[in-house]
């Protein structure tokens, strides 16, 4: 009997700490396409995921660096799912309150990603000034921006520090 109740205590634990899955697609590659080169658009005009955060999961990234308790329970939830990151794919983690998704992409001429430290002075130049290039944004001020530079398409997730 103890071990049926701690059985059933580990299962609301996990409930607890992932969440269920959100639904699918409430990331599509499409939307990223879609966005017009030196657009910036806000996470919550191409999904209806409520995100608290987003986060980007650079090729080779498998979990993310920081150790505050959204990492923890991101990092969780990515070895839970077995979650392997390789060249040839980036990913956004959609963070809810109750549900984490992750949004996986495939890496292309017109469709990559830079992130933060990628970012050159060239680059900064093609950036709106009220757009902070970030690896994770706030569910209300995450903001996706698109680029062309050398030839490929990138999208950038930042936040808008003021009105775009």
């Amino acid at each position: 009997m103890r071990f049926i109740r701690f059985i059933a205590f580990l299962a609301m634990v996990a409930s607890i700490a992932y969440g269920p899955l959100a639904k699918a697609g409430s990331l599509e590659e499409d939307a990223l396409r879609n966005i017009p080169l030196g657009k910036a658009t806000k996470f919550s005009i191409i999904s209806s995921f409520d995100a608290q955060a987003v986060c980007l999961l650079q090729p080779y990234q498998d979990r993310l660096p920081s150790t505050d308790a959204l990492a923890a329970r991101v990092n969780e939830y990515l070895a839970a799912n077995n979650y392997v990151a390789e060249e040839g794919h980036f990913a956004f983690v959609l963070i809810g309150k109750e549900a984490i998704e992750i949004a996986a992409f495939h890496r292309s001429q017109k469709l990559d990603v830079l992130v933060g430290h990628e970012v050159s002075s060239s680059v900064e130049e093609m950036l709106p000034k009220e757009f902070a290039s970030r690896d994770c944004a706030s569910g209300q001020s995450a903001t996706f921006i698109k680029i062309g530079f050398r030839a490929r398409s990138y999208v950038l997730l930042g936040e808008a520090t003021g009105p775009l």
